[in-house]
């Protein structure tokens, strides 16, 4: 399946998706290096049909759930975030009204030595701000959280009211002692990724719709990387809670907007797609990006854990993707 026959199906697929739509040389390049995945110049029909469903809007479509950090801790213990147990309620309802292609469970997983803890640190105050070197040598103002979901502690484990099912995926985070993990996605300072942004492009996803707990950090976090990973981003928020709430809800859908992420309500999911020959060129170009950021790490995430128990022996068992 060569360039030229590739070629008569870009302009039939944007034909159908986007007649106003005129693509640049640029653009079929872009498209031709995303679909020609052993870069030969060359396709069989079935890969070539395999990798446009990777990409392809219409094709795609599929939505999921990410469920952030709802865990002990969070909810009724050291780092208890007000009306978590009603955020849990709210995301097992939404559970049921809507069933979703693929749910993700994020968890701080955090060894005893996290830089995070404030006791971890001679003379730090709890919630007070310590300058913290990351492993990238920048240097940012790490929040000294209590000790909180510490590997296999109780604390660490997800809340018992919340609904899991056998068919769900647990990413975990914060395993680096060096470095905090907000986003479900990266480590703060983006030197190391989880699995999720893999598991969410093999699964085929376009939507992802974010909820759990905090609002104004690992919700928020997930939902902003989401977005610049490529994925249509939601963040629902009768579904989520933040440590400082903001009063302004405009403020915060505006903020949130800027970012590439739209803020909405249990009741608007799921929402009605709006493909154009834009958006998915725009997509396009991450996904290839994405593609050789992968072949560049393909060596390292090959070691990386994947499988086995999301919790204790006797809990839940998903599969459980460490970062």
């Amino acid at each position: 399946f060569l360039r030229e026959g590739r070629d008569a199906v870009f302009t039939e697929l944007f034909r159908r998706m986007d007649a106003g739509y005129v693509l640049e040389s640029s653009d079929r390049e872009c498209l031709h290096n995303l679909l020609d995945l052993d870069s030969d110049g060359r396709a069989t029909r079935d890969l070539f049909r395999r990798s446009l469903k990777l990409w392809y809007p219409p094709l795609r479509g599929k939505t999921a759930l990410i469920i952030v950090d709802l865990q002990n801790d969070f909810v009724t213990g050291s780092l208890k975030v007000g009306e978590g147990e009603q955020a849990i309620a709210n995301t097992n309802a939404l559970r049921k009204a809507f069933k979703f292609d693929l749910v993700a469970h994020t968890r701080d997983w955090h060894p005893k030595d996290h830089c995070s803890f404030w006791d971890n640190h001679e003379g730090a105050e709890m919630y007070s701000l310590k300058e913290l070197t990351l492993p990238d040598g920048t240097v940012t103002d790490q929040v000294m959280w209590p000790r909180h979901c510490v590997q296999h502690s109780h604390g660490s484990q997800f809340h018992p009211r919340l609904d899991i099912e056998e068919s769900d995926v647990v990413v975990s985070k914060g395993l680096r002692t060096e470095v905090d993990s907000y986003s479900g996605f990266f480590d703060n300072c983006k030197g190391s990724e989880t699995m999720m942004r893999r598991i969410m492009f093999e699964s085929g996803v376009t939507q992802v719709y974010v909820v759990g707990l905090a609002l104004d950090f690992c919700v928020g976090w997930t939902s902003q990387d989401a977005a610049s990973c490529g994925f249509e981003s939601y963040l629902v928020s009768d579904c989520a809670r933040a440590v400082h709430p903001e009063p302004d809800h405009k403020k915060l859908v505006a903020d949130f907007a800027a970012k590439g992420v739209m803020v909405i309500d249990s009741s608007q999911v799921p929402v009605q797609r709006n493909f154009n020959g834009e958006t998915a060129m725009k997509l396009a170009r991450k996904l290839s990006l994405w593609r050789v950021e992968l072949l560049a790490t393909s060596r390292s995430q090959a070691q990386t854990p994947d499988g086995g128990p999301a919790k204790e022996p006797g809990g839940y068992n998903g599969k459980n993707c460490s970062d």
